[in-house]
C-alpha cells in the first residue's frame, strides 16, 4: 500500500509539511529496512542509478558489505542533471579526489565505491549509456537479462525523489515478460525539511546504515520544490503526465489524495520558475 503523508505538525497550509508529504511518497521503500536480520533474504544484484544524492552510495556499499548481494550494476551517462553530480562531489570532503568531469555517472559512482567505500572492482558492473530514467531501466534489464546464472531478484537504489517513477519504469519496461524479475526499492532516505535545505533524517534512516547528510544537504529548499512538482506531474496519468494516458513511458501510479492536496496547494504558491521543470 502507497504511504500517506506523514502526520502534519501544526494545522493548514505549510510548505515544509507540503514538500515532506511529497517526498515521503516519492522515496519508495518496498522493505522497511535493510537490516539484513530484518530483509531475511538475499538479491542477485544491487541496480544503484547515478544521480548527484551522495547518500545511494553509501547504502548500496552497506547492503554489499552486510551481504545482501554479491553483484552491482551501477547504470547512469551524462544527463540533464550530470553536472548537480559533479558539484556535490568536488564539494564533499572525501571524494573531491574523484575525477567527474565529462565522465558518464555510473562511472564516478563505480570510482567512489571502489576508492572510497571499499567495493571491489569485481564486484562492479556499469551501463554508462542511459540519460533518463526509462533508459536506466531499459539498459540496466537488457545487461542484466544476458546474465548466467539468470537474474530473478534486484534491490534498487534510487534518488529518493526518483524512485517511485523509476521502480515504475523498470515495471514498465516488463511489462510484457513471461518471467519478470522482481523489482524491490529502497530509496536512500526520506526527505525531510531541514533549516539548510532538504535531506535526510538520522532517526528514520539509522536502521539503514547510511549518513545522508555527511555533506550537507541533499537539495535546497528550490531545488527540492522543484523536483517534488515535476515528479508528481509525470506520475500523475493523465494527459500531462508519463503514464498510459499521457506519454506511456510508465504504467499507471495510483497517487493518494493527501500527496495530491500538497501538489496542488505547493504548485499554487512556488515560484512559476518552479512549477514546471
Amino acid at each position: 500500500m502507497d504511504p500517506a503523508c506523514p502526520e502534519k505538525q501544526n494545522d493548514g497550509p505549510h510548505l515544509g509539511d507540503d514538500l515532506e508529504c511529497i517526498g515521503h511518497f516519492l522515496a519508495r521503500r518496498d522493505v522497511e529496512s535493510l537490516d539484513p536480520d530484518r530483509v531475511g533474504r538475499r538479491f542477485d544484484v544491487l541496480v544503484l542509478c547515478g544521480s548527484a544524492v551522495l547518500a545511494c552510495l553509501d547504502g548500496a556499499a552497506r547492503a554489499f558489505h552486510d551481504g545482501l548481494v554479491d553483484r552491482l550494476l551501477v547504470t547512469g551517462g551524462i544527463g540533464h542533471s550530470t553536472s548537480y553530480l559533479e558539484a556535490a562531489v568536488r564539494q564533499h570532503p572525501a571524494y573531491s579526489n574523484v575525477r567527474t568531469a565529462g565522465r558518464p555517472e555510473a562511472a564516478v559512482f563505480a570510482d567512489l565505491l571502489q576508492r572510497h567505500l571499499d567495493v571491489p572492482a569485481d564486484a562492479v558492473v556499469t551501463e554508462t549509456e542511459s540519460t533518463n530514467c526509462g533508459e536506466n531501466a531499459e539498459l540496466s534489464l537488457m545487461e542484466l537479462r544476458s546474465w548466467s546464472p539468470p537474474v530473478s531478484s534486484v534491490l534498487l537504489i534510487q534518488d529518493p525523489t526518483m524512485q517511485r517513477r523509476t521502480h515504475a519504469a523498470f515495471d514498465h519496461q516488463q511489462r510484457e515478460a513471461a518471467d519478470p524479475i522482481k523489482i524491490v526499492s529502497y530509496a536512500p532516505f526520506i526527505p525531510v525539511v531541514t533549516p539548510g535545505g532538504v535531506g535526510g533524517n538520522a532517526m528514520t534512516d539509522s536502521a539503514f546504515g547510511a549518513e545522508p547528510d555527511k555533506s550537507g544537504a541533499a537539495w535546497t529548499l528550490d531545488r527540492f520544490t522543484s523536483l517534488a512538482l515535476g515528479e508528481i506531474r509525470r506520475l500523475n496519468d493523465d494527459e500531462h503526465g508519463y503514464g498510459p494516458r499521457g506519454a506511456n513511458f510508465i504504467g499507471h501510479v495510483t497517487i493518494p489524495d493527501d500527496v495530491l492536496t500538497a501538489y496542488r496547494r505547493l504548485r499554487s504558491t512556488a515560484q512559476p520558475e518552479l512549477r514546471d521543470r
